[in-house]
């Protein structure tokens, strides 16, 4: 015996990795011993019984790795002795859990184990991971899954798209290429497209994620699903699909409400137009007509007015194609598909006869819908909207559909025109001295304005030149509105009476009303934005900003 020992002592001394392997095979024993024991405890076993026979098992085990004078053959010796206690007791156990609770040894097992590995891997490294009912976490497809490319084009889509704040993307897919672009500050940047299968899994991934129908391609479909994208955080997606003969389109709109919840002094107004809204506000009765070109902030706008209402004092209603968010005690209504201006002017008559003081319409319907609306404002606040340049053009509008001039500027109290404008970004943008000339063009003072700012995109980190962090090299970030208000009193109601619209206009002025790019300049010499972006947004003027207000659909 002393000679076995004297054996394998030396076995041991001559190589260190030995004993120490001996220590990590006791260690790993000991834990998985011990996890059997709570098992065990947990399924009321004989835990005694139990633990004596792994005793056994271990005091055998151990003792051939250190009896055999070979260490590998003990080593194996002993590790199938101590696997065949381990062994033992699951047999045991499965015959005496129930059978849901059973151990399976399989091949099946074994893979659907590295299967969950290979699936917490995946959502531990997930950039971006899709959410959903109750914003529970959907799993990351991994492996052959079809979707894998399809997820990791949209974490490379939204890892350009959410650090600059984009508000909505848009993939359009025909037979042989895909377009993407994102919509940033009102301004689009076309992406690289994924190859068109990708682009269409991508599609279907989305629509399933939001709960419509995959298998239709060409009805249009609007859903919304949620995403965690972790550092950058959680946001809501509104997926609206549709297809054509001509291909497959996707539009991805980012935190569709977020936008509209702008408190009333971020608007942008100037603080002498601030003034006149919260008068206006603050008075009874009459038409505040809100316009702009599509695009430009008039919902977002219309919202914060409406907020400025104490809804616990007054009776409140909105009518919209579809509400955006909801808004505490207010009633929110909507116009329904298809209806038709007959329709639509009963229900506007339904809702005045239960009296209430505050009218928000998305749209008029006709021509005698303006006319009620007018009748009506005596008692009743209404705010309007419909696309149009300006206050001007908005007045002309109203005096046209209302039809007689008196009536039209009795129901008036205020048209708002407004453009949304890019911030420069307060990071990177850059200073410099205007050309009085240039001043002189814009109707600014070249003695009082001695310092402007003009976009940039660039810092300077240790001597070199590199995009911006804050604006990831955009050079602007977030936008703000630029107003032209026409606040009306008495004498100016008594010039649209008379239809004698220039001597409103001189009149207005002399009552220091601002123009549109006079507000715009305003922003400018303040270094909110630049000469440029308000020469692009002046300058744009779309078709459709020149129509009159649009009917109510299948009018």
């Amino acid at each position: 015996m002393m000679t076995h020992l004297l054996a394998q002592d030396a076995v041991f001394l001559m190589s260190w990795f030995k004993p120490v392997l001996f220590v990590l095979v006791l260690v790993g024993w000991a834990w998985v011993v011990s996890h059997l024991d709570k098992d065990a405890a947990y399924y009321y076993l004989n835990r005694h019984w139990l633990n004596t026979a792994q005793m056994g098992a271990a005091v055998v085990g151990f003792g051939l790795m250190l009896w055999v004078p070979w260490f590998a053959l003990g080593l194996i010796m002993g590790l199938i002795v101590l696997a065949g206690g381990i062994l033992g007791y699951a047999y045991y156990r499965n015959t005496q859990v129930p059978p849901e609770a059973r151990w399976t040894f399989s091949l099946d097992s074994f893979t659907r184990k590295i299967d969950q590995l290979q699936q917490a891997r995946a959502q531990g490294q997930a950039s971006v991971t899709l959410l959903g009912p109750k914003d529970t976490p959907l799993d990351v497809p991994v492996g052959d899954h079809p979707d894998v490319a399809a997820h990791q084009a949209l974490e490379s889509l939204l890892s350009f798209a959410l650090p600059r704040q984009a508000q909505r993307i848009d993939l359009t897919v025909s037979g042989k290429e895909a377009a993407l672009a994102v919509s940033i500050d009102g301004v689009r940047y076309a992406q690289p497209a994924p190859e068109p299968p990708v682009a269409l899994r991508l599609v279907d991934y989305l629509k399933a994620a939001a709960s419509l129908d995959v298998s239709d391609r060409r009805k249009r479909q609007s859903g919304s699903l949620g995403i965690d994208a972790h550092e950058l955080g959680r946001h809501r997606l509104e997926v609206e699909t549709a297809g054509s003969t001509r291909g497959l389109s996707l539009r991805i709109v980012i935190n569709p409400g977020q936008r509209l919840r702008i408190p009333f002094d971020q608007l942008g107004l100037l603080e002498a137009q601030r003034q006149q809204v919260l008068e206006q506000i603050n008075s009874h009765g009459r038409v505040v007509v809100a316009v702009a070109p599509p695009g430009h902030g008039v919902t977002t706008t219309l919202y914060s007015l409406l907020r400025q209402h104490d809804p616990y004092t007054s009776s409140i209603v909105s009518i919209q194609e579809e509400p955006e968010f909801e808004i505490d005690a207010v009633s929110q209504q909507i116009w329904p598909e298809g209806i038709s201006a007959q329709e639509a002017n009963e229900k506007l008559g339904v809702i005045l006869r239960s009296d209430p003081n505050v009218v928000m319409l998305s749209r008029l319907a006709d021509v005698q819908m303006a006319r009620t609306i007018a009748r009506s404002a005596e008692e009743v606040r209404f705010y309007l909207t419909w696309p149009q340049e300006d206050t001007f053009s908005a007045l002309r509008t109203w005096m046209k559909l209302v039809g007689d001039p008196r009536r039209a500027a009795d129901a008036l109290g205020m048209i708002i025109a407004q453009r949304l404008v890019r911030k420069l970004c307060t990071t990177c943008r850059a200073p410099y001295k205007p050309d009085p000339a240039v001043l002189k063009k814009l109707n600014l003072p070249p003695d009082r304005v001695t310092q402007l700012y003009q976009a940039s995109g660039k810092v300077i980190v240790g001597n070199k030149e590199r995009p911006c962090p804050a604006c990831a090299g955009l050079a602007y970030r977030g936008r703000v509105g630029v107003f032209e208000v026409m606040s009306l009193d008495d004498q100016a109601r008594a010039h649209i009476a008379a239809g004698n619209l220039d001597a409103l206009r001189s009149y207005l002025r002399k009552q220091r009303m601002l123009w549109l790019q006079e507000a715009a300049l305003a922003k400018a010499v303040e270094g909110v934005t630049d000469i440029k972006e308000i020469t692009r947004i002046l300058s744009d003027k779309g078709a459709a900003a020149q129509q009159a207000p649009q009917p109510v659909a299948g009018a």
